[in-house]
């Protein structure tokens, strides 16, 4: 029977968190997690199909239930972390605000611009992560927009903060990349082979 996980009310990144922890101890069993938002449907969702596993999503009084279940005849782990640390992998990009530097903010957003056209030039990284006024990056009427899609299109992964997105009250004009929370920006930097914050 699958177990009942109640986190409405948490904020990001605790979702996902207790939702990993429920993973990890209820091995092959199935999991209904319960949120109140739907940033966590969507944390939790993408979190729980990156281990391998089947979620389907209902909404209920106000609230989303999240029936995950492992992968057919699948063995736990393919849902969870391994023990081992992973290899690293490529570089990721972290872009933490819409300027760069911390003299001038008009220089800084110059430098900005010049950044990400330069970026779309180099080799390719494996991810941007936006977060804190770095979300304004992706918005509808970003200056370097068209650079930021040009490296979506290339396949690099464009992880925008949702928490972040909520608190400029700004998730309506994300342009470009997907909402994501803190524990996969997190994670990547912890599996990322290289780090670059301008």
């Amino acid at each position: 029977m699958a177990k009942i996980l109640d986190l409405t009310g948490l904020a990001c990144p605790l979702p996902v968190v207790r939702t990993k922890e429920a993973l990890e101890s209820e091995s092959d069993q199935g999991l209904i997690v319960m949120v109140d938002n739907l940033a966590a449907r969507d944390n939790v969702t993408r979190f729980a199909e990156s281990r391998g596993c089947h979620v389907t999503a209902t909404a209920a009084a106000g609230c989303y239930h999240l029936t995950i279940q492992p992968p057919a005849g699948g063995k736990p782990s393919t849902c969870v972390f391994p023990d081992a640390a992973p290899e690293p992998q490529g570089t990721v990009v972290v872009l933490a605000s819409d300027h760069m530097g911390e003299g001038d903010p008009e220089l800084g957003a110059v430098l900005m611009r010049a950044f990400c056209q330069t970026l779309v030039q180099m080799d390719v990284p494996g991810k941007l992560l936006f977060y804190n006024r770095g979300v304004f990056l992706v918005l509808d009427d970003s200056p370097v927009l068209s650079e930021l899609k040009g490296l979506e299109e290339m396949g690099v992964e464009l992880l925008v903060c949702g928490t972040c997105l909520d608190f400029y009250k700004v998730r309506e004009r994300l342009a470009a990349g997907q909402v994501s929370n803190m524990f996969t920006i997190l994670e990547s930097q912890m599996q990322a082979g290289r780090i670059i914050r301008p």
